[in-house]
């Protein structure tokens, strides 16, 4: 057997896994179409198990080309073109033959649907996402009703990591749903509304309002959502403060006791002091981030940005954290090297319409990648933290050898 093959089969596995856990006490395995007489649930890969992108619900055309119609501002009119024509030959049916890798859920007790269906006041049904193999993965729910209707999303936390982030979100959108109430309110960023977090069985579930989102709802991606940045580092209120006075650096010094290895420990302690020799007395104004705003996790719809995937989200981090991680994170997708190789030397020039310039921008840049790589180190430690080490590795290798300079004489 090759290595692909090993890989695809231990990918497929993954998420027959993930339904057991969705179905409990059933009998889930996989099949080929008319092998499920008498199943309770069949599912199919999209687009198939080698290459598993959505498990969606065989036998409901309309929910699962719904599962399909979800878009980012990621994609560019091409693929929402692509992905519209598929959701459409879905929702009639015809290509359901092609979908040769099923997965069948026979007998069991309370699934996944019932308890949403108890929850939700109606009869639902889920596709399923899983996600990347790395130390947050967790399996995503599009909940549908069975003629496509969307309904909520559904985040589950089958891991100690997986739990906690689904802790944080939770109460980053009980925060945000009060002082961001969305359209509504007249707000041009919608948060979903948080419509349940709690525990079922040994998994955790944290239901959100489905975000609208539309082929139609696209603009140029080179457009980073400034105002709508803007708008949510405020949210909380603005401090102006020295980096070493901030509720920020205190835990960014505390940080180097949570990582288990010796040698990382130190050298991102070393990291972490050089930093605050360098720009400890530089004035810094500290607001909210989303921690992980990328294209990926918005999408434009009639006129109001749609931004999910808050399990990030923090109040006192510098001004430009969101805008920074938007233009690098999206650089890093098309470059030719490894992510973190070099430094980022036009960074600084990002920020500028935020408001940091001089000192203050080029603070930010290093405090960015500070905080990214402590973000990392501590996720790569995890048991299914290996994806990252890499990363983690090269970012704390960035910073070591590219030590500040002091803000000396600059003008903040």
């Amino acid at each position: 057997m090759s290595g692909a093959e090993t890989a695809g089969g231990d990918e497929r596995d993954a998420w027959i896994e993930a339904v057991r856990d969705l179905w409990p006490g059933a009998r889930v395995e996989a099949a080929a179409p008319g092998e499920s007489d008498g199943a309770r649930r069949e599912l199919a890969f999209l687009p198939d198990a080698r290459r598993p992108r959505l498990l969606v619900p065989a036998g409901l055309p309309r929910a699962a080309a719904a599962a399909l119609r979800r878009y980012s501002h990621d994609l560019g009119p091409r693929q929402r073109l692509s992905r519209g024509l598929a959701a459409a030959a879905v929702r009639t049916g015809l290509p359901e033959r092609a979908l040769k890798d099923r997965v069948r859920i026979t007998g069991g007790g309370e699934s996944v649907e019932d308890h949403l269906a108890g929850l939700l006041g109606r009869e639902v049904v889920v596709g399923i996402g899983l996600g990347s193999a790395r130390a947050n993965r967790k399996p995503i729910l599009h909940v549908l009703s069975p003629r496509g209707e969307p309904v909520a999303f559904v985040k589950v936390g089958d891991t100690g990591t997986a739990r906690g982030l689904l802790a944080g979100e939770a109460a980053a959108l009980e925060y945000l749903n009060v002082r961001l109430p969305g359209p509504a309110g007249g707000n041009r960023l919608h948060v979903p509304r948080l419509l349940h977090h709690g525990t079922w069985g040994r998994l955790d579930l944290l239901v959100l309002e489905a975000l609208p989102t539309g082929a139609l709802g696209w603009r140029p991606r080179g457009q980073a959502p400034l105002d709508e940045m803007r708008a949510l580092f405020e949210v909380g209120g603005v401090e102006r403060a020295a980096l070493r006075d901030s509720g920020f650096w205190d835990a960014m010094t505390a940080s180097p006791a949570d990582i288990l290895d010796g040698g990382r420990r130190d050298r991102f302690g070393e990291v972490v002091e050089s930093t605050g020799k360098a720009h400890g007395d530089l004035p810094l104004d500290f607001g909210a981030w989303h921690g992980d705003w990328t294209p990926w996790n918005m999408a434009w719809h009639r006129g109001v940005l749609r931004l999910w995937d808050w399990e990030r989200f923090a109040l006192g981090v510098p001004n430009g954290f969101d805008l920074l991680h938007y233009r690098l994170q999206e650089a890093m997708r098309t470059a030719s090297g490894p992510p973190y190789a070099t430094w980022p030397a036009t960074a600084a020039a990002i920020l500028e319409p935020l408001g940091p310039t001089g000192a203050a921008a080029e603070a930010t840049v290093r405090l960015y990648l500070l905080e990214l790589c402590r973000r990392y180190l501590l996720a790569a430690q995890e048991p299914i933290g290996g994806p990252l080490r890499a990363d983690a590795e090269r970012l704390l290798d960035l910073l070591y050898s590219n030590p500040p300079q002091t803000d000396s004489g600059r003008n903040p």
